[in-house]
């Protein structure tokens, strides 16, 4: 994933040192997400290798096993043009293991389908849940400061991605039993809007 190197190079752009383990756990902070150590300390190795960050002295008595890294003028450059450049947000194809199992689970006998659909929407719901506490833990835990007011922003996003998932599913589902696809119709409201295009009052006079 070629955005992960500004990823790394945002994380180091406050100037100072950080071996990959240490990035990994601020992410992790910030995002509720956890990715591999190994990760980080590949990206920085690459990183290295393009000047946009350098190896920095390792404190008296750390681990020599974890060789920390400081963001460079190049690299605080880079991180500075990708973060306000004019390219605009690439969107996922969402080729996931989701969608990748969908090609196939439709074509398996009906009892099966229906199991698998069953476990699937279950640990969607379950995965919901613990979001939802994560993000009211992220709230309570604020306090003004404004990672906690991030993380919690960011959990609302993956569970506004996740509700579409479980739509996903329902209609999925219905495809899998014969009735196909059924988009969900548009709420009409009771009262129709006026030339303006606002809604009139139900007492209003026409």
């Amino acid at each position: 994933m070629q955005t992960f190197r500004y990823l790394v190079l945002g994380l180091l752009r406050d100037g100072e040192s950080r071996h990959g383990y240490a990035l990994m756990k601020e992410y992790q902070e910030h995002t509720g997400l956890r990715l591999s150590t190994g990760n980080f300390y590949r990206e920085l190795q690459r990183l290295s290798v393009e000047g946009l960050v350098r190896t920095a002295s390792n404190p008296e008595g750390a681990d020599p096993r974890r060789a920390p890294y400081r963001i460079t003028e190049a690299g605080a450059a880079a991180f500075e043009a990708w973060l306000t450049g004019p390219g605009g947000l690439v969107l996922e194809d969402y080729q996931d293991e989701l969608a990748f199992r969908a090609l196939f689970i439709s074509e398996a006998d009906p009892v099966v389908t229906s199991k698998v659909l069953d476990r699937w929407q279950q640990a969607l719901w379950i995965s919901g849940k613990i979001m939802e506490r994560e993000r009211e833990a992220a709230l309570q835990s604020a306090d003004g400061r404004h990672a906690s007011r991030t993380l919690a922003l960011l959990i609302g996003r993956r569970l506004k991605h996740l509700a579409a998932d479980v739509e996903f599913l329902d209609e999925f589902r219905a495809f899998c039993q014969g009735d196909g696809p059924r988009p969900r119709p548009k709420q009409q409201s009771a009262v129709p809007p006026d030339s303006s295009g606002r809604r009139r009052s139900r007492g209003a006079r026409t």
